[in-house]
């Protein structure tokens, strides 16, 4: 075999290998993908690959649908990474995010039915989830909230490593500059309206 074509098709399979993740399942508004150093508008059924960024301003909102039937909705003012997103078939599978401002909502799909990582990463504490609904972000508080909607658990880490678990829907947690993460505690009507805004068009 021609080794530049050899060269290519492994090329092409690495790349298809980075850029099966899913794909834009709706876009509410102007966003903007950031990939490879370079941003394009963004538009439905387009391809998510590891390492893009999604940006969103105070009006748009984007929906990934990823292979598992993962769905990430990325919120208002938002900018969001898919870092590491991967299925395996002898290990555990693997998906990490990062949330560098604004809110997501992830609800998870059949990469919790086995053995996996699947945490989102923000500047304030990672959040961790074992197949579940819920919600995280900045702007409701002067620090990072997070609330399970439904499901079987979420954990927030901060970044000295100090753990609080959401066992139950309704609860949430908040993590402040210079503070432990809060207690758990249940959620009003009023609280979850206003995270669930931030991610509704």
């Amino acid at each position: 075999m021609n080794r530049w074509f050899l060269l290519l098709l492994l090329l092409s399979n690495s790349v298809w290998a980075n850029c099966n993740v899913g794909k834009v399942d709706q876009v509410n508004g102007n966003a903007v993908l950031e990939r490879y150093s370079q941003k394009f508008r963004l538009g439905t059924d387009m391809t998510v690959c590891n390492g893009d960024k999604y940006q969103t301003d105070a009006t748009s909102v984007v929906v990934l649908k990823l292979r598992d039937g993962s769905v990430i909705t990325v919120g208002k003012d938002s900018e969001f990474v898919v870092n590491s997103y991967h299925l395996y078939k002898s290990k555990p599978n693997e998906a990490s995010f990062e949330l560098i401002k604004g809110a997501f909502r992830s609800v998870t799909g059949l990469i919790s039915a086995r053995p996996h990582r699947y945490e989102i990463k923000t500047s304030m504490a990672t959040i961790g989830i074992r197949g579940t609904d819920f919600w995280g972000g900045f702007g409701l508080t002067d620090g990072l909230d997070v609330v399970m909607l439904d499901g079987h658990g979420v954990y927030v880490r901060d970044n000295d490593g100090n753990t609080v678990e959401l066992d139950k829907p309704g609860l949430g947690t908040t993590v402040l500059p210079g503070q432990l993460p809060s207690d758990p505690k249940a959620w009003g009507d009023e609280k979850k309206a206003k995270a669930i805004a931030t991610i509704t068009p």
